[in-house]
């Protein structure tokens, strides 16, 4: 018999939650939400990308990646500019604080990842990413 305690998509979110709160509980000294860092971890990656493939990188619709860039060009992380090419397209840029919190929280997802796998073996993690890639794989098949 199904029940939410056999539910991937229950305990997934739950998890993710968890994971989430764990992360955030780190970040609000630096007055950073999960959502934040992600957008930071994906620009320390690759600076100056348009904001539509921020959002399409992060799995995040356009009005949810406008409204966390507001905040974060309001807070002075980040920078948008018009690109030169197209001027319909704006890319977002890191200000020198934006850059700098990387060596103040550049390693919290990684360390709250850590802490979540206590226990575990190196390959029992793989194998649990594995699997979850996996299922987003199959669940997103066709879908785009």
């Amino acid at each position: 018999m199904w029940t939410l305690d056999k539910s991937l998509g229950f305990l997934t979110t739950r998890t993710a939650r968890s994971l989430k709160r764990a992360l955030d509980a780190k970040l609000v000294e630096h007055g950073l939400t999960a959502t934040q860092y992600i957008v930071l971890v994906r620009l320390w990656e690759e600076d100056g990308i348009p904001l539509t493939q921020l959002g399409e990188l992060l799995f995040l619709d356009n009005p949810t990646i406008t409204g966390i860039a507001d905040r974060m060009e309001r807070d002075g992380l980040l920078e948008r500019r018009r690109n030169g090419d197209d001027r319909r397209v704006v890319n977002v840029y890191l200000t020198k604080k934006g850059k700098d919190l990387r060596r103040q929280v550049g390693t919290l997802a990684e360390e709250t990842d850590a802490e979540a796998g206590e226990g575990f073996s190196e390959s029992q993690m793989n194998q649990l990413l594995e699997q979850l890639n996996r299922i987003w794989k199959q669940m997103n098949e066709g879908l785009g």
